[in-house]
């Protein structure tokens, strides 16, 4: 006896009904339009903001030089420092090799990623809502996530972010596929790609885990031998191929390099790399961001109520039709019209740091609680399909609250890290606006009408951020830096000092020389064809302890390093401002004790700058004739 799917409804559709809701299925014909739509506008954003991806300051200098010092020869953890995990870098180190060295052989793998990037974001969409959603979704991480100036994905803070992203999706893609076909094979490409996840960045592999616990749990659902099963094809490939790789660099670093010196699996993270997180992702104070969140909350749920009896109020002016659901009296619409003005008007009095995502985990929390409840339903009555359906929703529900575990207190809309973890967040965050929420409003033509505003305010906003990025981006963006490996369109006064910085090194060192930059913006040594003679490209507070410091003077005087350029590099989000002064004391006095002051540069050359001026400067040290470093190691 075969058991009939449900039917739709006739009431208004309960929550468990949305669940169990399937779209219009994929379609090359009707979708590819749309997804060219994507395209078209990444082709807009990409032409807005030419060259004007990164920061030769901020972490451009690692994720350029890194792969190319493993070109080189040298060993990664060992002789070149690196917290995140071995995949980005050695694949960069790849393409270095295939193609040749320049910016834009990691801005084009960059415009690559994000493209696999949308792919996903909109197939993972029309698993759950239709084609506008789809298309809104990939918009909106679009001009919030890929081109933000900070945080962009054509030149990332970190690849390792960026593919980590990339495979956290496609891991949540083929679990979907998985549920949807039964297919052990589809779930051990989900664990394959966990797996990568893990070796680009610890954080994401441990989201693509969770992806695969819950998949493994939905397709044993209800026989505890089968969930092992399941579990088993996820889990040998994700841990299995990452043990592998790190067992073999262990074998040839050793453990305490890997844990310890360059803080893998999160081992040894110094107190300053803490209180970053927790400045810049509001674990330094906890109740507060909570109280941020609720308000958050509140004014959605305000949002959402006035809309709704906006729409009620318009359905009864018209008149509604004899089919239509039975709908809200007025002084009940009138009430809650009142209580959703106070309450938008409350919040936004209480606080103006209130993103449209803040709230995100509190609603995914709930998206997945409500959706395994769906499943397991839909598993008792025996509908396969909607049983499937709540599944996929409960995957991605899990996945994108499993992405944001580091920044849960305080999710934003962009940031060099967040931009990375809040696409699967946007396409939930749609799914509850265009899916779910209309599903409450009383009244077809209120339903539709909610819907279509909701929609308007989104699009309208999305638009509003394409319009203001674009300008700032051109605004902002203005000095051609021209490098001999491409040119990088950067901020006036940091173009100016590096430009000076430059040209200063082709006549002081010939190619192949080490020059180093402190705390941060080797970038110029890659541009100049120069060597970092040290292990770290990066040294803000917290990645030299003493005895980095003096391994950082033995590298500087082993190798002979002519020249020292200091950027000023503020450094407040770590509690320690200012490089010599608040922190590496040692390394700094050092240097001044061996080398001399020969030049400062930027739009303002007075010696005296110090860091934190508004205007962005490099001090640049010459190896002094009396010097310790003259006379070799």
């Amino acid at each position: 006896m075969t058991v009939s799917e449900p039917a739709a409804p006739s009431r208004p559709p309960s929550l468990t009904d949305v669940f169990w809701s399937q779209p219009e299925a994929l379609r090359v014909r009707s979708d590819l339009p749309c997804f060219l739509m994507v395209l078209l506008s990444l082709a807009v954003g990409l032409a807005v903001s030419w060259q004007r991806w990164g920061n030769p300051v901020v972490d451009s200098g690692r994720e350029l030089n890194v792969p190319l010092r493993l070109v080189h020869g040298e060993m990664l953890y060992s002789d070149v420092g690196y917290m995140y995990g071995p995949l980005s870098p050695y694949v960069n180190a790849l393409l270095y090799r295939i193609f040749h060295t320049s910016l834009w052989v990691m801005w084009g793998r960059g415009i690559f990623c994000t493209i696999l990037i949308l792919s996903l974001i909109y197939w993972l969409a029309r698993q759950i809502s239709g084609r506008f959603a789809a298309v809104l979704a990939c918009l909106i991480v679009t001009w919030v996530c890929v081109l933000k100036s900070q945080g962009n994905y054509v030149s990332p803070y970190a690849f390792g972010g960026l593919d980590g992203s990339l495979f956290v999706l496609a891991c949540t893609a083929a679990s979907i596929v998985s549920l949807r076909k039964k297919s052990i094979e589809w779930a051990f490409v989900a664990g394959l790609m966990a797996a990568f996840a893990v070796l680009c960045k610890t954080e994401f592999g441990a989201a693509a885990l969770v992806v695969c616990g819950i998949v493994s749990m939905l397709m044993g659902y209800g026989r505890f031998r089968s969930m092992i099963y399941w579990l088993t094809a996820c889990l040998v490939p994700a841990m299995g191929i990452p043990a592998i790789v790190y067992a073999w660099f262990a074998s040839r670093v050793g453990w305490r390099i890997l844990t310890v010196d360059n803080h893998l699996f999160f081992g040894h993270v110094p107190w300053q790399l803490l209180y970053f997180n927790g400045y810049r992702f509001g674990f330094n104070r906890p109740w507060h961001s909570l109280g941020l969140m609720v308000a958050s909350l509140i004014r959605l749920v305000a949002l959402a109520g006035l809309l709704a009896s906006i729409a009620v109020f318009i359905q009864r002016r018209r008149g509604a039709p004899p089919d239509t659901d039975a709908t809200w009296p007025p002084k009940k619409t009138f009430a809650l019209f009142a209580v959703c003005i106070l309450g938008m008007a409350l919040t936004s009095l209480a606080t103006s740091d209130l993103g449209p995502l803040m709230a995100m985990p509190f609603i995914l929390i709930a998206l997945a609680i409500a959706a395994l409840f769906a499943f397991v339903r839909a598993a008792r009555q025996g509908f396969f399909s909607a049983q499937v359906n709540a599944g996929t929703v409960a995957i991605l529900s899990a996945s994108a609250l499993a992405f944001l575990a580091r920044i849960l207190l305080r999710v934003a809309t962009g940031g060099a890290l967040t931009s990375f973890l809040v696409p699967e967040s946007i396409v939930l965050f749609l799914y509850v606006w265009l899916v779910i929420y209309p599903s409450f409003v009383p009244g077809i033509r209120a339903r539709q009408l909610a819907r279509q505003m909701a929609a308007t305010i989104l699009s309208v906003s999305l638009l509003a951020t394409a319009v203001t990025l674009s300008v700032r981006y051109r605004q902002k963006f203005t000095y051609a830096w021209a490098t001999p490996r491409g040119t990088w369109v950067t901020p006036p006064d940091i173009g100016i000092a590096f430009t000076q910085a430059l040209e200063f090194v082709e006549k002081k060192t010939a190619p192949g020389d080490p020059v180093a930059v402190l705390p941060e913006g080797s970038s110029l040594a890659f541009v100049s064809d120069r060597r970092n003679p040290l292990h770290d490209e990066i040294i803000t507070p917290g990645f030299l302890d003493a005895s980095g410091e003096e391994r950082a003077i033995r590298d500087l005087r082993s190798s002979r390093t002519p020249l020292i350029f200091v950027a000023n590099r503020a450094t407040p989000e770590f509690f320690q401002r200012s490089f010599g002064k608040d922190y590496d004391q040692l390394l700094m006095s050092w240097i001044e004790q061996n080398y001399e002051v020969c030049g400062v540069f930027g739009a303002s050359n007075n010696p005296k700058l110090e860091v934190g001026n508004p205007v962005f400067f490099l001090r640049a040290y010459c190896l002094s004739n009396s010097g310790e470093a003259a006379a070799g190691p």
